[in-house]
């Protein structure tokens, strides 16, 4: 039955992308000099298109799914678990986190272990970190480096089931994660029901915990959004779920037989298909919080996106795995067309500004059968504007439920307009520079407060001002009717120095309640 639904969902948007791809290429007038750039055009738009059309039978489904949570079962005895964390060169708060998180899962039978792959000059400091842990709460504070960093993060975890078989479960958390009060012991609850037993990764739904600035305000909203509107549905779609590789609860019987290949930078999507392949999967527990901390500005989430575009696109071949459920099949693919869209937008958008400009001549041809806003226009192709334009604004209107959601709603659309579409020049550039980047592990600032000078945000975004003011002279000189559609883009990015790092600021306290 559950195979049957995701056949269905995943017919639907391939059904209706081909449709409407059918209808916008009826409009299109193909010469013998237009047929090169006119279907490079389409199939553009095509491999866009999906993605609108995800959107859009997502909200639909969203609305008509029930979504369940998963049983809980009651034990006797407290099975043998360990909170992880794999640190690298942190510092700041890492104290006060593994606090919060050890004091209010205590569980008889859990430990905490600290598994380092830190430079040397940081030895002194997580010496002190053990010390002020175990004076707080004994011996069940463990503490594991290692002076060769092996595989990174995926490398140490691997090392530490190995060394310790005697865990049931670990619960793995990164340097900037806390975990309330009771988490676990859900967790363990839900794992020990005989329902879940074909369950290896209980995945938790992630919060941010310090939404400080106008930019992490900005994450906060959009990753509580997401997880409501795209992995909860899935979630009761397909009945699994992916990877986040940290705050989820992992059956060490299981995740110990992964074997993984050798240079990952991200071990998530492997996890999930390797799993699948065993005949295991991911479930996302939209009942269960845990929280992270957000990049405080645009230039840190920027770092954070090149490195997860790397480490995905690095796992493009589990797309082709043999033996693997379709819905996991999907969720890697989805996570690689992602970054994929913004390569493909970026030149599609371009290839489309220079096919109807006075430099190129009209190289793609419309049938024109209406007027619209005082241009000649084709009512196809302004009907399937209008739609396009609705559904990528107002997609998760569908999970909107309070005025508050509302009017975090709006500030996610404003905000994402402003700063995010610097996306548009940024993405693909750091998806080109791919093969000129070391593949490492770099880790992220965890401070939430941290601000940037205007200095750093000019050195960082100087190419996308000047690429923005030269779009807009070419549109107002080659193609002046396309102003209005490329302005969005063209503001972003002629004001992103500015915008980056003003919106960095800390939010003033008077202001924290409206947004």
């Amino acid at each position: 039955m559950r195979n049957r639904i995701t056949l269905f969902f995943l017919a639907l948007i391939v059904i209706f992308t081909l449709g409407i791809t059918w209808a916008v290429a009826s409009t299109v007038i193909i010469t013998g000099e237009s047929l090169v750039v006119s279907f490079a055009w389409i199939g553009g738009f095509a491999f866009l298109f999906f993605n609108v059309a995800y959107l859009f039978f997502t909200a639909i489904f969203s609305i008509l799914v029930k979504k369940r949570v998963l049983s809980e079962a009651y034990f006797e005895s407290f099975p043998k678990t360990a909170l992880i964390y794999p640190i690298r060169n942190e510092k700041h708060g890492i104290f006060e986190r593994i606090d919060y998180s050890f004091s209010g899962n205590k569980l008889p039978n859990l430990d905490l272990w600290i598994l380092s792959d830190s430079d040397l000059e940081f030895a002194a400091f997580e010496t002190q970190l053990i010390e002020r842990l175990r004076h707080e709460y004994g011996p069940r504070i463990h503490y594991r480096r290692r002076e060769d960093p092996v595989e990174r993060k995926q490398g140490n975890i691997g090392e530490f089931l190995t060394a310790h078989p005697e865990y049931t479960f670990i619960y793995v958390c990164d340097a900037d994660g806390m975990v309330p009060k009771g988490v676990i012991l859900k967790l363990i609850k839900k794992a020990e029901h005989p329902r879940n037993q074909d369950i290896a990764i209980f995945q938790c739904f992630v919060k941010i915990a310090h939404a400080a600035t106008w930019y992490s305000r900005f994450e906060k909203i959009g990753t509580d959004f997401s997880q409501r509107f795209g992995f909860t549905t899935l979630q009761a779609i397909f009945g699994r779920s992916i990877s986040f590789g940290h705050h989820h609860l992992a059956r060490t019987a299981l995740i110990s037989r992964i074997d993984l290949p050798k240079g990952l930078l991200s071990h998530d999507n492997w996890d999930t298909v390797l799993l699948d392949r065993m005949g295991y999967r991911v479930a996302f527990c939209p009942d269960v919080c845990a929280f992270d901390e957000a990049p405080s500005n645009y230039l840190e989430a920027r770092a954070r996106a090149r490195r997860w575009s790397q480490g995905t696109l690095q796992g493009w071949l589990l797309v082709f795995m043999p033996n693997i459920s379709l819905a996991s099949r999907f969720l890697v693919f989805y996570g690689i067309y992602l970054y994929l869209a913004d390569l493909v937008f970026f030149f599609w958008a371009i290839l489309a500004l220079l096919a109807h400009s006075a430099l190129m001549g009209e190289l793609i041809h419309f049938k024109i059968d209406s007027i619209w806003l005082g241009l000649f226009t084709n009512s196809i192709l302004r009907t399937i504007l209008i739609f396009t334009l609705v559904i990528t604004f107002f997609h998760k209107i569908v999970i909107v439920r309070t005025l508050k959601d509302l009017k975090e709603y709006a500030y996610e659309v404003c905000f994402s307009t402003l700063v995010t579409l610097n996306n548009f020049f940024y993405g693909p550039l750091d998806i080109l520079t791919l093969p000129l980047r070391k593949l490492a592990w770099r880790p992220m600032s965890k401070n939430p407060f941290q601000q940037i000078s205007f200095g750093s945000a000019f050195g960082n975004l100087w190419a996308g001002t000047i690429f923005g003011i030269l779009g807009l002279y070419f549109c107002l000189e080659q193609t002046p009717y396309f102003v209005w559609q490329a302005s969005p883009v063209l503001t972003s990015l002629i004001l992103s120095i500015p915008a980056v790092y003003l919106t960095a600021k800390s939010i003033p306290h008077g202001l924290k309640a409206w947004f």
